[in-house]
């Protein structure tokens, strides 16, 4: 009774969670900085074939991040500070000859940045993507691909009113690795890469969803033996 009473109450959270929305939390390390990021994301209703310029869909396989909370260490410029949130995504025209930039494709302006080829807004360039499969190639001039994130990565927001954009390199043949800027708006204070990013302890709605795994197996190798103990002569 007390199986079937622990089933029942893993069973009512696990499907109360809204099926819109999931949750990923990894650990990150390197070039400086380290900290724990847990993001939301939900289904992405824009995605088709890309190739063109500019775009009017993602990738197929991504997901929109909604929300980004955690902690961030940055010891380049000492920062230890409280994420607070995701910059809302802000679409602008890549350059003429980047076919792969997603339609999320913005650009997240820093005053003192230096401007991109073509006249590309100055400071970061940011899709707010997320890719459980890992991320396909996104630029017409940077083959690699690979990671949770692609190669604009998001734009997050924190407590010191620091923001930071936090992509993914891909993987060029070492592993996948990320980078990270900060800036305070005006300028850009730190650049850092080599980042190794980890996924960390699941959420509960997963934990309630593997013990509930885990009874029904245990729940089926009992009776299966008490079929077996029947069936002797």
């Amino acid at each position: 009774m007390r199986l079937w009473a622990v089933i029942a109450a893993a069973a009512a959270v696990t499907m109360s969670a809204p099926a819109s929305a999931a949750s990923y939390v990894f650990d990150f390390s390197g070039g400086g900085l380290s900290g724990t990021v847990s993001l939301t994301y939900e289904a992405n209703p824009n995605t088709g074939p890309i190739g063109t310029s500019p775009n009017r869909y993602d990738p197929v396989g991504s997901y929109v991040i909604t929300g980004a909370s955690g902690t961030l260490s940055n010891s380049n410029i000492d920062l230890t500070t409280t994420i607070t949130g995701v910059v809302p995504s802000n679409p602008g025209k890549p350059t003429p000859d980047n076919l792969l930039a997603p339609a999320s494709f913005g650009h997240y302006v820093v005053k003192n940045g230096v401007p991109g080829p073509g006249g590309v807004a100055p400071g970061f360039s940011y899709d707010n993507l997320f890719y459980p499969a890992g991320s396909p190639p996104t630029a017409t001039d940077y083959p690699f691909g690979g990671g949770f994130l692609d190669i604009y990565g998001l734009v997050f927001t924190t407590s010191s009113g620091k923001a930071v954009n936090f992509w993914s390199n891909g993987d060029t043949g070492q592993g996948v690795s990320y980078g990270a800027g900060t800036t305070d708006g005006v300028s850009v204070l730190d650049y850092a890469g080599g980042i190794v990013a980890r996924t960390a302890v699941p959420e509960p709605a997963t934990w309630l969803t593997m013990i509930l795994g885990f009874a029904l197996a245990g729940i089926a190798l009992r009776r299966r033996r008490g079929k077996e103990v029947l069936a002797l002569p």
